[in-house]
């Protein structure tokens, strides 16, 4: 597909985008931008704004405004949104002085540019990594897209990329091939392979609508004819009472005249233990007369005046 593609046909293909986009752009929810608003951020006011020509260093808003189209235009993949949304804006120009001077420094090393700016930023990796080197370098860089990446390497197969700095290389050096070949910018190219990629997809067709059936919910009832006969055993419900034998009612009678029957309820206190409970009744009663001798002496040793005193004090009371 792309191999053979010619000038004419690229250029009819890149024609079509701006329909393609409308399209699949749908109402937005509130606050939200949609994806033409999106995708002219992408391709014309984040290049302006950014560039290496510019020298500005992008802020988290327009980084988070980035990855949403990214989100949006390609597979959505949710639970990286937050991740970005997280990265301040002194951590994002950090992050960019490293990548882009290292750019500048080494623009043949592309692994190492893409490492150096998704390494310290949440939620970035080598896709996102290259979306931000594509606004710096939009005259010389692509982004990383899934579509790309299909139309370049695979022949529009449809492929599952590991999203790794090895496969960008790989589709960073066919680009650069295809671009001298065709005379396009790397935009025009990402543009173009989009709209191959998504016009020879198969349209899903939408499922059909279950006609109802008229029938109530639930399984049907049985005609009497296919219920099944319940016959009674005749016996009665419950346990079934024991059956005592002949032989068991003489062994019963046997030990109930011996006395060998099991007695029901607790079982009587032993005898050690009645006696150690008459024992501590018997500590209690010595304790007790040998506490009164005393007592009558504290009686005795109270002198008249002391019987006054309390006499005197219940008077006053």
């Amino acid at each position: 597909m792309a191999e053979t593609i010619d000038a004419k046909s690229f250029k009819d293909a890149l024609d079509r985008y701006p329909a393609l986009i409308k399209s699949l752009s749908k109402p937005p929810k509130e606050g939200q931008l949609s994806l033409e608003e999106l995708d002219a951020f992408r391709y014309n006011g984040a290049p302006m704004a950014y560039s290496s020509k510019t020298g500005r260093t992008m802020e988290s808003k327009d980084l988070q405004k980035l990855f949403e189209w990214k989100m949006r235009h390609g597979v959505f993949r949710p639970g990286l949104s937050g991740k970005v949304a997280s990265n301040s804006n002194e951590t994002i120009a950090a992050a960019f002085k490293d990548g882009f001077v290292y750019y500048a420094e080494k623009p043949s090393d592309i692994a190492g540019v893409l490492e150096k700016l998704s390494k310290p930023l949440k939620g970035v990796g080598p896709a996102t990594a290259s979306l931000l080197l594509a606004v710096h370098d939009p005259s010389n860089v692509v982004f990383f897209s899934d579509e790309l990446y299909r139309w370049l390497l695979h022949d529009g197969k449809k492929v599952s990329p590991k999203y790794t700095a090895k496969e960008f290389e790989e589709l960073f050096n066919k680009a650069k091939s295809f671009m001298s070949r065709i005379k396009c910018t790397p935009i025009e190219l990402e543009k173009a392979a989009f709209v191959i990629i998504k016009e020879n997809e198969p349209v899903p067709e939408p499922k059909p609508k279950k006609v109802s059936s008229g029938l109530p919910r639930g399984r049907p009832k049985k005609p009497d004819s296919e219920k099944k006969v319940k016959v009674p055993s005749g016996r009665g419900r419950g346990r079934p009472p024991k059956v005592i034998t002949a032989e068991e009612k003489a062994a019963m009678a046997a030990k109930a005249a011996s006395g060998e029957t099991k007695k029901r309820g607790r079982k009587p206190k032993a005898k050690e233990e009645e006696v150690k409970g008459e024992a501590d009744v018997e500590a209690g009663e010595v304790e007790e007369t040998a506490a009164t001798p005393a007592s009558k002496k504290r009686k005795t040793s109270e002198g008249p005046a002391s019987s006054a005193k309390r006499s005197g004090k219940k008077a006053m009371a």
